[in-house]
């Protein structure tokens, strides 16, 4: 869908204006053979009705479709529009060009991420700052950990009743094999060392 027309500074050139929403092109496009030009989106839904162009009725696809002429987006590029946060108090107006590195650092955007300043250090949209509560936030982590550990806990005791069952069949391999002589030292060592 195309940008709102009174976003912009001065009267905008009606063939830059998307003949179905009456906005000011975005991303547009162009039918090769009529040459009118749309917003992608616009005709992309228009083609989910019919395959035909919406200005002069010529047969047109999606596929035929093609960007618009240098010339054209150069125009475009250069058009003065009023930021998408003016309504929560931005007052910059830029070229349309620029627009959305803009969007992203704006001090005004509702979206744009923020830390929390109280303690916690969370990243959040700026529109869900004032409703932020640090002590939930942290007793939320704080719950994420002790279950991890928990679960790091339950996997060391599996651990070391895996290996003491190791250590119990090597014990009597050992006993098997040397037939209980000269091993006493060493399986007390190793029952100290795994048991205590």
């Amino acid at each position: 869908m195309g940008y709102d027309v009174t976003r912009f500074q001065g009267e905008v050139d009606e063939d830059l204006l998307c003949p179905i929403c009456s906005g000011v092109l975005e991303e547009p496009v162009q039918a090769p053979h009529c040459e009118h030009a749309f917003c992608n989106a616009c005709i992309t839904q228009w083609f989910a009705q019919q395959q035909i162009c919406p200005v002069d009725r010529t047969v047109v696809t999606l596929a035929h479709l093609r960007p618009v002429p240098r010339i054209m987006r150069n125009m475009l590029s250069k058009l003065q529009i009023s930021c998408d946060n003016a309504s929560f108090g931005c007052t910059a107006t830029l070229r349309l060009d620029q627009l959305q590195s803009h969007l992203k650092d704006c001090e005004h955007n509702p979206k744009r991420p923020v830390n929390c300043e109280e303690g916690c250090g969370l990243e959040m949209p700026k529109d869900e700052l004032p409703n932020h509560n640090c002590i939930k936030h942290l007793r939320s982590v704080v719950q994420q950990q002790q279950t991890k550990i928990s679960e790091l806990e339950k996997t060391v005791a599996e651990h070391k009743h895996q290996l003491g069952e190791q250590v119990r069949v090597f014990y009597a391999c050992l006993l098997y094999v040397f037939d209980g002589r000269a091993i006493t030292m060493v399986s007390s060592f190793l029952l100290h060392f795994f048991f205590f």
